[in-house]
């Protein structure tokens, strides 16, 4: 293509050599708000879920199905915004999907029937889709190479557990303490008000670097770089010497929407087969937390539906506190070990919870099932640095969204399956493991070591 060129520039090693700092701290808490607010949107349809079914009089495949709707908005979401984000950058696209899900909850929180809950929910994933493939690009381009597995993993695992995490109480107060009529809506007003922060505050964000640097624009991330550099000097820290040039292929043409997926298709076909297989066998579990579990909960173990967001916050915390743990092990054992350990883990846990769940206690099946989502939790989390170190700057954003968009048919359809094997507990978690179980092993055949590389020569 005639626009296609090469450049020398050292800004990519001067970036990724930098210590962690107070600017990387500002970039991470507004990139990682954004996948907070994701967690809490998607859990607050759990938590409050109990309270919606007798509101609007819903039938099982009913309630369950809002789940499942929720993530075919995400999949096409993070197809389609994905790519976008290599298309127009980052950017504009992690602001943008703030603006989405803050109508999508909006809409949620004034939902008069099924069916406007039903769109608003759909609306909000399309948002949250896009919001994963555009922030979490974001966060592995600025991150320093030796810290990128703990700081991509905490940002996109904790914050958005944590948001799941904080949603079970919001959820457990607002439909205890508020009448029932409308303290499940203010639940999902708190997350239009979050949105509407972080849209604030992303407006200060600068464009990634390595999108720029591919576009040709030079000059402007070379004073971005210059700036980051003088905010740490200034700190007190000490910067490593300079470091060499590297040369990169720039783009300065018009960039068509196939571009990521065709590049992708060309030269990355194991690993985007890969990205699928672990976010298809991760969302399976995941998101059963949020449509089954709470059917089991209340038909099965008759927990009042007041309890169900509490009772998720504890399962969910320990998920929180599994992706803190193996964040930290990404860069210290590396990726491979550390995502086949959790969903091998997992799902031999989950085996076991199904073989003798008819003999536990409800307190002992909820301790159980905590255990079990301290590496559920990591397995759904962790994937994220890995791919979007697998693909290069003009396709990580496709790369990501693809992944996202094409994973989500594991939570789409596994809640459905769930449910029609519900009536045996063996069945649903001994199916669930399974599940994971060749995410595991698909890690083990397929997935690369990249610890410690450049996003450059990991995505060769």
């Amino acid at each position: 293509m005639k626009n296609e060129s090469y450049t020398e520039t050292d800004l990519l090693p001067r970036l990724d050599r930098l210590p962690w700092s107070r600017w990387h701290w500002k970039v991470w808490v507004i990139l990682a708000g954004g996948m907070f607010l994701e967690g809490l949107v998607l859990s607050l349809g759990g938590s409050t879920l109990g309270t919606v079914i007798k509101l609007f009089n819903l039938t099982k495949t009913e309630a369950v199905a809002l789940t499942p709707a929720f993530l075919v908005g995400e999949m096409v979401g993070g197809i389609v915004l994905g790519s976008l984000a290599d298309m127009h950058g980052r950017k504009l696209l992690f602001i943008v999907t703030m603006a989405i899900i803050a109508f999508g909850s909006l809409l949620s929180a004034a939902s008069v029937d099924y069916g406007m809950l039903l769109a608003s929910r759909i609306i909000a994933g399309f948002g949250i889709g896009g919001e994963l493939g555009s922030a979490i690009a974001a966060m592995e381009e600025f991150s320093p190479v030796k810290v990128r597995g703990v700081s991509v993993g905490t940002g996109n695992g904790v914050m958005f557990d944590f948001g799941t995490f904080v949603a079970g109480f919001i959820g457990y107060f607002a439909i205890s303490y508020l009448p029932v009529s409308y303290g499940w809506r203010i639940a999902f007003v708190s997350a239009v008000v979050l949105a509407a922060l972080i849209f604030i505050a992303r407006l200060d964000l600068p464009e990634s670097i390595r999108y720029l640097l591919r576009r040709g624009k030079t000059k402007e991330a070379a004073k971005i770089v210059d700036g980051i550099e003088d905010e740490i000097r200034k700190s007190g820290k000490t910067i490593a010497p300079e470091t060499k040039k590297i040369r990169i292929e720039t783009n300065t043409g018009k960039i068509k929407a196939v571009q990521g997926f065709s590049i992708m298709f060309k030269k990355y076909k194991k690993r985007i087969v890969l990205s699928w297989i672990l976010n298809i066998t991760e969302t399976w579990p995941y998101y059963a937390a949020f449509s089954v579990f709470p059917l089991i909960f209340v038909d099965i173990y008759h927990i009042k539906s007041a309890y169900i967001g509490l009772i998720l916050a504890y399962v969910l915390g320990a998920g929180v506190l599994g992706v803190l743990f193996w964040s930290y092990m990404l860069d210290k054992i590396g990726r491979k070990p550390v995502i086949t350990l959790t969903y091998i883990i997992a799902g031999i846990i989950s085996v076991i919870l199904g073989v003798y769940v008819h003999i536990f206690t409800f307190a002992i099946f909820i301790v159980v099932l905590a255990i079990m989502y301290f590496f559920t939790y990591a397995a759904a989390a962790l994937l994220y640095p890995q791919i979007g170190e697998m693909f290069p700057t003009e396709a990580r954003g496709s790369g990501l969204g693809a992944a996202i968009g094409f994973g989500r048919i594991g939570g789409i359809i596994g809640p459905f399956i769930l449910l029609a094997l519900l009536p045996s507990l063996y069945l649903v978690f001994a199916v669930t493991g399974i599940v994971l179980m060749i995410g595991g092993i698909s890690e083990i055949v397929l997935g690369p070591e990249l610890k410690g590389k450049s996003l450059e020569i990991a995505s060769e």
